[in-house]
């Protein structure tokens, strides 16, 4: 907001800090102001049971390492050949170095080494994904965390954890939810000392007596910064819907350099794609699995041809290109090609996401039907087919040097087509910061009052190692919530306070009142936050009668539609042992586990 117009309102709320954007960076940039005796109003775009940014819907893994002067080599090759701050870099890796005394002293969780178990399920299914550049000087000693024992990943474990801290501190955080900041206010001399916010449909202006912390995430949901930064026609969200540049928007207003904007990370199938999904959806999460590689099976672009080994393993969406880790041109759409054989391989995996692609797959009798359906030029693509089976026969693909072992000519007869599109896991540009988290102009200098912390100005300078983003905001949060605690006081000189509703936090100390013969259970296994029930048994706790469910925010589409069948046949059954929910487990885990909770307490 320019500065001109500081005496044309008055303050409405005061707190001594805010923190825009309730995802894991925000939520540990709060916790640590409000462990240094500030009041902090932490404010997000999203409603209730979607805030969390991608740190809700991520791996959940956090980069450590066996040894600070591996990482600090392997870091480095993974910056090069571009520069980075070397104070940056050495509070970065101080921070992955210690990562296991940070999970113990703040998070208190006992770290679990993800890679040192590799009879894991959930470490099988990518044991070859970790580390990602096994070349690289210090790789071996690189340690990946999670805060439970890795029986599941994605599971948004680590970010429950976060939240947990936060609501530990509701006497020193208010929380609003779909109040996104529109403004940041400086005074006359550049100082950060508020914000504009959108609460209710109203403006209200928030004063911060120390300054403001930016953690309101990447641009993956904003189409046009999607094609100028990235040149990228278009992408597909891997994690959260509420993404689209409120940070660089912020940063910029207050007079903010920015810095990485073409930098991300694809994820998904191959390098960075996606199963096809209608506007406005998140891409589906699904793995590369070996018959998505080995067999009668390709990939076009949209031209019809192919453009990359498809057996290449992929980090984070890169494919390595003359020496390192690339994003590979991406077209606006690919397809996997395969035949009627290599359809029945696929029909045998367990993956719902790849299930409901092959439903949707399609179909024709000939290669050049095919062509016909897809848009493609029938010689182009009639020819890649042949190809491919040459090559195959071959053993050698010379065109992208797949591993011919893994090439089978594709029969005559039924082809088929699986739309992708290009994903983003998240990206990583946005406001430049320093060691101390600060926001710098772009002449270097310090934007006094203002911080920040998360993907948006991520230090993600080239190639990403998995954990490295989570591991960023956990140290980069901390720095940013102690040093704006430390700044002096700016009092307002006045303040004009709202309706108290408005004001109020959208998250109180619940006090749930419960009947004769009925229990309250509580769980946060599932998709959204905390989910309660109270469960009415009969007058000798034997049966039970109803199960009322008094607060949930699991996602409208697939955990709500579950909740009441689930309901019913626990009660008919009398007991929690009934199947889950395809294609909804977490939900189905949430609410078993609320409802066991409260027949525990019947004992």
């Amino acid at each position: 907001m320019l500065t001109t117009q500081i005496n044309n309102f008055k303050w409405q709320a005061d707190f001594d800090v805010i923190v825009i954007g309730f995802g894991g960076a925000g939520a540990t940039a709060a916790r640590f102001a409000a462990d240094n005796n500030c009041k902090v109003l932490l404010t997000d775009v999203a409603p209730v049971g979607h805030e969390g940014g991608n740190t809700r819907y991520c791996g959940q893994m956090i980069a450590g390492t066996k040894s600070k002067s591996s990482y600090q080599k392997y870091y480095s090759k993974m910056t090069a050949p571009f520069d980075l701050n070397q104070k940056i870099i050495d509070t970065f890796v101080d921070g992955v170095a210690d990562m296991p005394n940070y999970l113990k002293k703040y998070l208190h969780v006992e770290p679990f080494s993800f890679l040192a178990h590799p009879d894991r399920p959930a470490v099988q299914s990518v044991k070859g994904d970790f580390p990602d550049y096994p070349d690289y000087p210090g790789a071996s000693d690189y340690d990946l965390y999670t805060v439970h024992d890795g029986q599941q990943i994605e599971d948004g474990a680590l970010w429950k954890v976060l939240r947990n801290e936060v609501m530990k501190r509701l006497d020193h955080i208010t929380i609003w939810y779909e109040s996104p900041a529109i403004h940041l206010v400086q005074d006359s001399t550049g100082k950060v000392v508020g914000a504009v916010i959108n609460r209710h449909g109203q403006e209200v202006y928030v004063h911060a007596k120390k300054g403001v912390v930016l953690t309101a995430g990447g641009f993956e949901n904003d189409p046009e910064r999607i094609q100028d930064y990235l040149g990228v026609p278009k992408m597909v969200p891997m994690g959260t819907l509420y993404n689209k540049g409120d940070s660089i928007n912020l940063s910029i207003e207050a007079g903010a350099d920015q810095w990485h904007t073409s930098v991300y990370n694809g994820g998904g199938l191959y390098h960075g794609l996606t199963y096809a999904v209608a506007n406005g959806q998140r891409g589906i999460l699904s793995y590369t699995w070996p018959e998505l590689y080995t067999g009668s099976i390709f990939v076009v672009g949209n031209d019809g041809t192919r453009y990359f080994a498809e057996d290449q393993h992929s980090k984070a969406g890169y494919l390595f290109i003359h020496g390192f880790g690339r994003h590979p041109y991406l077209t606006t759409q690919s397809w996997i090609i395969f035949d009627q054989k290599q359809k029945a391989k696929l029909e045998q995996i367990q993956d719902s996401a790849l299930q409901s692609a092959l439903n949707k797959a399609i179909a024709a009798s000939s290669a050049s039907e095919l062509a016909a359906k897809l848009n493609f030029d029938s010689t182009i693509f009639t020819n890649t087919v042949k190809d491919f089976n040459e090559l195959a026969k071959l053993g050698k693909d010379y065109s992208f040097s797949r591993n011919g072992q893994t090439m089978t000519p594709l029969a005559d007869g039924q082809i088929y087509a699986i739309k992708l599109q290009p994903a983003a896991l998240n990206t990583q540009g946005g406001p430049r910061r320093n060691e101390k988290a600060e926001v710098l102009k772009p002449d270097g200098s310090a934007i006094k009052g203002l911080y920040s912390a998360g993907e948006a100005g991520s230090i993600t300078t080239n190639q990403y190692q998995a954990g490295q983003d989570v591991a960023e905001l956990l140290i980069f949060g901390k720095i940013a919530g102690e040093n704006v605690a430390q700044e002096p006081v700016e009092k307002a000189d006045s303040v004009a306070p709202l309706d108290p509703k408005i004001l109020a936090s959208d998250e109180q100390t619940e006090n749930y009142q419960l009947g004769a013969n009925q229990f309250l259970g509580k769980s946060d296994q599932g998709m959204g936050n905390e989910l309660v029930v109270k469960v009415t048994m009969d007058k000798n706790n034997q049966n039970i009668q109803d199960i009322n469910v008094i607060k949930q925010s699991e996602t409208k589409e697939i955990g709500q539609k579950i909740i009441k069948p689930l309901l019913h046949n626990i009660i008919e059954s009398n007991s929690t042992n009934v199947d889950a929910v395809s294609g909804a487990s977490l939900t189905s885990k949430a609410v078993k586990s609320a409802v066991d909770d409260a027949l525990a307490k019947i004992k």
